[in-house]
């Protein structure tokens, strides 16, 4: 198997795990909902997939691990990611452990702008952590901190030394 060949199943393969991990924020509901099978009105609900677009890929199964790097770019029902740089990490079977985006991350959903130097997914406690100057941007709110981290599943957030400003009508 060419090598090319080789990159665009492990491509896809990638892909496809992504499309099964309730990573983005707002999301919590919907991922719920569709592992039961129903959505909030009892109807199916199909989840789209999540599409990374990246100037290089470079994949080590021996690590497990997976680098996008220049204009990274996952977008998926609404939400888009942006990072200079994302590593992800898996397991043996595919399913993803930790991601690791770094250089002007930019997460867009809903109206709200998060912005930070890096951010840092960890499956296992379902949550991002932004740092480097994270900032979230809502609306006439701008909130500001050392550190924000971002609970997927209850759609709560931490944020640490905490600075919030709200621009009066």
């Amino acid at each position: 198997m060419s090598r090319r060949s080789f990159t665009s199943i492990f491509v896809f393969m990638l892909l496809m795990v992504f499309s099964f991990v309730s990573l983005w924020p707002g999301q919590n509901i919907w991922a719920q909902a569709a592992s039961q099978g129903q959505g909030k009105t009892g109807a199916t609900v199909k989840k789209g997939p999540i599409i990374i677009t990246s100037d290089t890929l470079s994949a080590d199964q021996s690590t497990h691990t997976a680098v996008f790097e220049g204009r990274v770019a996952a977008k998926n029902d609404g939400m888009e990611l942006f990072a200079d740089k994302m590593v992800v990490h898996y397991n043996e079977v595919g399913g993803v452990k930790t991601i690791d985006a770094k250089g002007s991350v930019k997460l867009i959903k809903e109206g709200r702008v998060v912005t930070a130097g890096q951010a840092h997914f960890d499956k296992a406690s379902d949550s991002i952590l932004f740092s480097e100057n994270p900032k979230i941007v809502q609306a006439r709110t701008e909130v500001t901190g050392t550190t924000i981290t971002y609970y997927v599943s209850t759609d709560k957030m931490d944020v640490k030394n905490s600075k919030v400003y709200i621009e009066g009508k």
